[in-house]
């Protein structure tokens, strides 16, 4: 059966999720599984990224925060900062159930089409009484059963109208982000959380309806988030043998604030900058290490970090979104010399500490650390 944490992040068991890696999938599983082609760092008005990349994103981004799940509303928009999408967190006790659900009850339907599997998944709730289907776009097998996850709200935190069409626009049912944008535009103005197109709509008494289930206030955040933060969520992987769901839920999170960092920082070059965000787009393995004194090493120029867990995390939020945007920094190409004990300190303008991993610190606090266990680690930059 499928599980998953109780941080939303999936573990494999018989059935391997798309992200929690191993197992071999069938052909039109794979089909489905691979990443599309989303250049993330641009606005919709360049380029519509209406897919389900989008809700798998959110839906782990919701997991790893603590929310019982999440969708993305389709609204992006860049205040200077980055790129961030309009995400919807729904609350915990929000779901009444999260199941695996062969595909063949839902009409063997493509996860990249969204409208159908949105319908899909509403006729299976309801033939099964299981309460309002959001599809969070995960997928793997069961033995030889492709079996796609999807989330039951429970039905009280739901209201359901018939929308006139005049009333949003006449979105194309078909049209995935646009009926998104209309539904979340529709509940904002309407005193809503959030809102979810059914993809369904009819005409009566000459009047172009559209079914919508509307997230009622109190039951779900909304929020801002980079692209480059919701698409690490597919991106990055982890180790399932060295890494523990809670330990990889924090790293991602502590990613997460030092992408956040990087956007006003001015301890590093536009060059810099920009190649540490390049960085962040790649498909990052992430291990756990004993290595004896350090915090973590990287691959320089590669695509792989290995993290001391018991060293490094019990220095705190600050010292590991610290280690892992130093750690990045070497991803991105960047080394240093080794310290020198006694002659080099922080601030110091030295070759040391005024390299580009140590001067990426100063994004996350405003200062670079002195602890014996942080510089040791720095050594073993692999090739």
């Amino acid at each position: 059966m499928m599980k998953r944490l109780s941080l939303g992040v999936c573990i494999s068991t018989s059935m391997a999720l798309l992200g929690c890696g191993g197992e071999m999938m069938d052909a039109d599983a794979m089909a489905d599984m691979s990443l599309p082609k989303e250049a993330v760092g641009t606005t919709a008005s360049s380029l519509e990224t209406a897919s389900d990349f989008r809700f798998r994103t959110a839906n782990r981004y919701a997991g790893i925060h603590g929310y019982a799940a999440g969708f993305g509303n389709f609204h992006e928009a860049n205040y200077g900062a980055g790129v961030v999408r309009g995400t919807i967190l729904l609350k915990p006790g929000t779901v009444a159930h999260y199941l695996a659900v062969p595909r063949s009850s839902l009409g063997n339907t493509a996860l990249s089409n969204i409208p159908e599997l949105f319908r899909r998944a509403q006729d299976y709730g309801n033939a099964h009484g299981l309460g309002i289907a959001l599809p969070s776009f995960e997928q793997g097998l069961n033995g030889s059963v492709v079996e796609y996850g999807i989330h039951f709200l429970h039905p009280s935190v739901v209201e359901f109208r018939d929308v006139p069409g005049w009333a949003i626009g006449n979105p194309d049912v078909t049209d995935a982000g646009a009926m998104m944008r209309a539904a979340n535009d529709y509940a904002s103005s309407n005193g809503f959380a959030a809102g979810l197109p059914t993809f369904h709509s009819a005409i009566y008494s000459g009047t172009r309806v559209y079914g919508m289930h509307l997230i009622r206030p109190g039951y779900a955040d909304s929020r801002d988030v980079l692209a480059d933060v919701l698409a690490m969520q597919d991106r990055f992987s982890s180790d399932a043998a060295t890494v523990t769901g809670d330990n990889w839920a924090r790293t991602l999170r502590r990613h997460e604030a030092a992408q956040d960092a990087i956007q006003t920082c001015t301890h590093l070059t536009n060059l810099e900058k920009s190649a540490l965000r390049n960085a962040y787009r790649k498909a990052i393995r992430h291990s756990g290490t004993n290595e004896a004194g350090i915090n973590a090493r990287a691959e320089l120029g590669g695509d792989d970090v290995w993290i001391n867990f018991g060293v490094l995390f019990p220095q705190g939020d600050t010292e590991i979104a610290q280690t892992l945007i130093h750690e990045m920094m070497h991803i991105a190409g960047y080394s240093h010399p080794d310290r020198r004990n006694g002659i080099d300190t922080p601030y110091d303008g030295g070759p040391y500490y005024n390299s580009a991993p140590l001067r990426a610190e100063l994004c996350i606090a405003g200062f670079q650390s002195i602890h014996s266990t942080r510089e040791s680690s720095r050594e073993p930059q692999t090739h």
